[in-house]
């Protein structure tokens, strides 16, 4: 699959929703720092910076965010280098949690928004993103993950139909080809 097949999978249709999920870009371990207040590290910089590149295509609506700094760094970075101003949420349910707090998130999101991108942690955007396409997937510090789900609105998430996994995108693969004419 080609990056401009994205247009044609995911395009604007009102019966389908995007969800971008990003895991946030590589982090400080833990020293006298509380995990909450991890600043990235110079390569997870880096690695935000090119998923800003990858957004460029594919035009977040709006942005659900960990209130970690690490998942606050990650989405700035990369919204920055994208040019993209969407409307930031940050949530606290979105730290330390798991699937459920991420669907009551987007079962709250607005219908009329089809591209929304989620912000945060390990495991439970693996969770979250395994669910939807039904395979496991594994998801790096940086990695993206776009899914297709055939639904009209967010609250339909909630039961997981069946998603679409279109893209997994890791630091390594944006490092070598970072796509930046990703049409919707």
């Amino acid at each position: 699959m080609t990056f401009t097949s994205f247009g044609l999978i995911l395009g604007t249709h009102s019966t389908m929703k995007t969800l971008i999920v990003l895991r946030h870009a590589q982090a400080e371990h833990p020293s006298d720092s509380q995990d909450h207040e991890r600043p990235l590290t110079k390569k997870g910089v880096r690695e935000a910076q090119r998923v800003g590149r990858l957004l460029r295509g594919l035009q977040p609506e709006l942005v659900l965010c960990s209130t970690a700094l690490r998942a606050r760094s990650t989405s700035e970075e990369a919204l920055c280098v994208a040019q993209l101003s969407p409307s930031v949420q940050e949530l606290d349910e979105l730290y330390d949690s798991d699937v459920p707090q991420h669907l009551d998130a987007l079962c709250r999101v607005d219908e009329s928004i089809n591209h929304v991108m989620i912000v945060g942690h390990n495991p439970a955007l693996e969770r979250l993103v395994s669910q939807l396409v039904s395979r496991p997937i594994v998801m790096k510090t940086g990695t993206v993950a776009v899914v297709a789900i055939p639904a009209q609105s967010w609250q339909a998430v909630a039961p997981f139909p069946p998603g679409a996994l279109v893209g997994l995108f890791d630091p390594a693969m944006l490092k070598k080809k970072a796509p930046s004419n990703v049409a919707l």
